[in-house]
């Protein structure tokens, strides 16, 4: 028995040796770098470091701490940082983002940092201490209404009418345009603009096509005349008048006593164009015939304030003329006509007047016409008392320099205030119908760089966009006119009060 055992332990002897020289060869090799964490577990015991905290968190995508529904309010891609507002306490926050942000769009598909834009609503995740933003998605309870051209904002009652849709506009609404902060005042008729919002609330608004600023330079020969921009602006010439109108490439159309001269004239956003004619020539007028037809056959017709014999054709001269029908019992119309051709003729029908109705004169497009106003409201004024010493235009015509007052016409009108040296800045304002006088103050021009484009002067704060060919062309998009919308006459022209 003892001398197995003996037997035994000597069997033993290369096992022990073996175990023996591969755990000298383990530590040499686990030493050398030579054996990886893997290849060492159970080899040997794994060595133990003590930790710092270097304050750096590398996030895996999905992680946060936070999350929040927000506007997007301004994205400065140079340092990789957003700004956005709580959508229920209009506070402002700023969070960085990297390439582990996700971005997604409603549908959980993947989006890139350069399709969010200011206005967007989203639901975002972030690490708060960190400030970073772990997660952007387009918030599926958002709705955007984009490029609308017929809106009204009341910023009286926090209301606004869009797309036939009213809806309440949030105290912290998030207002854009160029990618900066704008004010809602500073959107005026004529701008196209995209709206984002949740439930029935507007939370913001980007202005995707803004107005800039048109002005006549030696144009003596063309008071009285008349001036189209494009479809967007229809307007009589008027002594240092300045034309609000809808950024774009335009054919300017200029008419009057033996002038018929079009030119093209591109409008920058926020700046001012002067186009100079100096070297438009009058010629000797041209006039076409107009036979008119009118039911009821008593109407009375009226161009340009007088009144005219429509028994036989009536020769006007070529161009715009203000043409006014009436007659007792019947809806008045007032319309804008552009004769240019030798024979024409024009079909006018009268809608017979409500019981009641007290023969106001009413238009084509059934608005009350500034021209024949019979309200009381008319007897008061409007007040422009600041910012004092600049030049003041109601609906483009020249009214003074501030402190300044205009007589009160109820309805929705623009106020443009310049200054030389300023950026000019336009208004809309929405003036009551109520027997008073109304006062309005506005905030400060600022100071403006100058620029030179296409041979116009340009005006500006902003730098000048001289690629013109990616500015759309207007000449055949209908906009919102300053009048009326003017009717051109061919060979038959129909003309009806309804």
């Amino acid at each position: 028995m003892r001398k197995g055992f003996f037997k035994g332990v000597g069997r033993s002897k290369p096992v022990i040796f073996v175990v023996a020289v591969l755990s000298i060869l383990t530590a040499g090799l686990a030493v050398a770098g030579l054996l990886s964490t893997s290849d060492s577990k159970g080899l040997a015991h794994e060595a133990t470091y003590e930790r710092y905290d270097s304050g750096f968190v590398i996030a895996q995508p999905g992680s946060y701490d936070s999350v929040d529904t927000a506007v997007v309010k301004e994205i400065d891609a140079d340092k990789s940082r957003i700004t956005f507002m709580n959508i229920e306490t209009g506070r402002y926050y700023t969070l960085d983002y990297d390439g582990t942000t996700v971005i997604q769009d409603k549908h959980s598909g993947g989006m890139s940092m350069a399709q969010i834009h200011n206005g967007d609503i989203v639901d975002v995740t972030f690490l708060r201490n960190k400030k970073r933003l772990t997660g952007m998605k387009l918030s599926e309870s958002a709705w955007i209404l984009e490029e609308v051209e017929k809106y009204s904002f009341d910023l009286l009652s926090k209301n606004a009418e869009i797309g036939g849709g009213t809806y309440s506009l949030r105290n912290n609404l998030v207002i854009s345009s160029e990618g900066r902060d704008a004010q809602l005042e500073d959107i005026i008729r004529g701008d196209v603009v995209s709206v984002s919002g949740i439930g029935n609330s507007v939370y913001s608004v980007v202005v995707e096509e803004g107005h800039g600023y048109l002005r006549l330079s030696n144009d003596e020969y063309l008071k009285g005349g008349w001036i189209e921009v494009g479809q967007s602006v229809i307007q009589q010439i008027t002594e240092d008048m300045l034309l609000v109108v809808p950024e774009g490439t335009y054919h300017v159309h200029l008419t009057a006593g033996g002038i018929d001269e079009t030119r093209q004239v591109t409008v920058y956003r926020n700046q001012e164009s002067v186009l100079d004619v100096s070297d438009v020539k009058a010629e000797e007028p041209k006039t076409g015939k107009i036979l008119f037809a009118v039911t009821p056959s008593d109407t009375v017709i009226s161009i340009d304030g007088k009144e005219v014999d429509i028994s036989s054709p009536v020769e006007i001269e070529y161009g715009i003329h203000q043409m006014v029908a009436k007659a007792e019992g019947y809806e008045t119309i007032t319309q804008y006509i552009k004769v240019s051709q030798e024979l024409a003729s024009i079909s006018i029908s009268l809608e017979e007047a409500l019981d009641g109705d007290d023969g106001a004169q009413t238009d084509y497009n059934g608005s009350v016409s500034g021209n024949e106003l019979n309200s009381a409201a008319s007897a008061y004024k409007v007040y422009i008392d600041s910012p004092s010493d600049v030049e003041v235009y109601v609906d483009g015509i020249y009214i003074g320099m501030s402190p300044v007052s205009f007589k009160k016409d109820p309805g929705t009108h623009t106020i443009t205030l310049r200054k030389q040296g300023y950026v000019t800045k336009s208004y809309t304002v929405q003036i009551d119908d109520e027997e008073k006088d109304v006062t309005y103050s506005f905030t400060d021009l600022v100071k403006e760089s100058i620029n030179t484009i296409s041979g116009n002067t340009v005006s500006s704060n902003n730098t000048a966009k001289n690629d013109s060919s990616k500015k759309k062309d207007k000449n055949d998009k209908t906009a919102n006119s300053s009048t009326s919308t003017t009717i051109e006459l061919d060979s038959s022209t129909t003309v009806s009060g309804n």
